[in-house]
């Protein structure tokens, strides 16, 4: 899969942009190449003072994210930089992100925490990060894009459907009042738009399989994921890292530690959910989904269950809603069958691709499944 001709004609090649970088920045195209390297524990005070400049205090979510404790990291993320003496130039992060298609796993990347210095933005220091990392991996995901990163994606990446936002509302009532509805009138109709969307649920919402047990569990195995990820869709490309990795990004992290439910069918793991409570910046408590996974078989029946768990979590501790975002051709008609409502498209919800395997074309809707687990949510918001 190659990017689109139009794509290709705008971006020069890497050897180009590699020339015209280093022209900007006063060194040679061999010594650029000699100087972007992974970032070390020694990096780290340099790192914190850079990111700094944002705004972000983020010391100990760079410890965690890229590893940066150890002189080996953690296996999962790193941070490339570039660095002149005692100033940091640029930096990107990346993350694994290990991609299961018809029964083989194909190693990719997630790329996110891009920062320059205004100088070597403005000499597309941008691109060439960029071009620089996808000579890592096989596969290069972009997952969301804020204002300045848009045009990034769009001009580097192949598009891939854009993800959507569902949101199931639980206290009614809070949300109209949040969107301006008069504190009475929200008071009376939110509890009777509480019951129909409780009664549409119970009336269109999956059935079956009543053989399935949801429960909590502490951490993920890579035996009790191993009849999962063997009974995933063969059709779709989905994100499925090993246990370890799941543990570090949803257990570990220091800003936002999920909670995870799995579904199990003769003590078989076929499905599983993560989730975690928050107070968003106008005050109200949501419980976010960041992630979920059912085999392809009774996989509506599956996820219901699984639903139908969080949501009496998310009730039990009062949230005003439930919500998540997803790229799913299956997911999104049962999730209105289940109640949540989509939300207006976005073009920060944009999603993309690098990759020269034969991987589902970007121009067929469904074909990929991806969830914030791939979005850099790290308990900013």
């Amino acid at each position: 899969m190659s990017r689109p001709a139009a794509a290709q004609a705008q971006t020069p090649g890497f050897e180009t942009t590699t020339r015209l970088f280093a022209r900007s920045l006063g060194w040679t195209p061999q010594s650029l190449l000699e100087a972007f390297r992974p970032a070390a524990p020694e990096d780290l005070p340099a790192l914190v003072a850079f990111r700094a400049r944002r705004g972000w205090n983020d010391e100990a979510y760079l410890r965690w994210r890229y590893g940066l404790d150890s002189a080996a990291g953690n296996g999962y993320g790193q941070m490339w930089l570039l660095r002149r003496e005692s100033s940091v130039i640029a930096v990107i992060g990346m993350e694994k992100q290990p991609v299961h298609y018809r029964g083989a796993v194909h190693d990719g990347q997630l790329l996110m925490d891009v920062q320059l210095e205004p100088a070597a933005e403005g000499a597309g220091g941008g691109v060439w990060l960029n071009q620089a990392m996808f000579r890592h991996a096989a596969i290069t995901l972009a997952v969301g894009a804020n204002a300045h990163s848009l045009g990034l994606v769009r001009r580097l990446f192949s598009p891939l459907p854009s993800r959507s936002y569902y949101v199931l509302p639980l206290d009614t009532g809070a949300m109209l009042r949040q969107r301006g509805v008069p504190g009475l009138l929200a008071s009376i109709a939110g509890p009777l738009a509480g019951s129909a969307w409780r009664l549409r649920t119970g009336l269109l919402g999956p059935r079956g399989s009543g053989d399935i047990e949801v429960r909590p569990i502490a951490r993920f195995s890579d035996a009790l994921l191993e009849p999962l990820y063997a009974g995933l869709a063969a059709d779709e490309a989905s994100i499925a890292p090993p246990a370890d990795q799941l543990n570090w990004r949803l257990l570990d992290n220091p800003r936002a530690p999920y909670r995870l439910l799995a579904a199990l069918r003769d003590q078989r793991c076929v499905g599983y959910l993560a989730m975690r409570r928050l107070v968003d910046g106008n005050g109200v408590t949501g419980m976010h989904i960041i992630d979920w996974k059912t085999v392809a078989e009774h996989a509506d029946a599956i996820l219901a269950r699984l639903l139908r768990q969080a949501v009496a979590a998310a009730r039990q501790e009062r949230c005003a809603r439930l919500f998540t975002t997803v790229l799913d051709r299956r997911a999104g008609p049962m999730l209105g069958r289940m109640g949540f409502l989509r939300g207006r498209p976005s073009e920060h919800l944009l999603t993309g691709v690098r990759s020269d395997l034969p991987l589902p074309q970007t121009g067929m809707p469904g074909s990929w499944r991806i969830t914030d687990l791939s979005f850099d949510n790290d308990g900013s918001y």
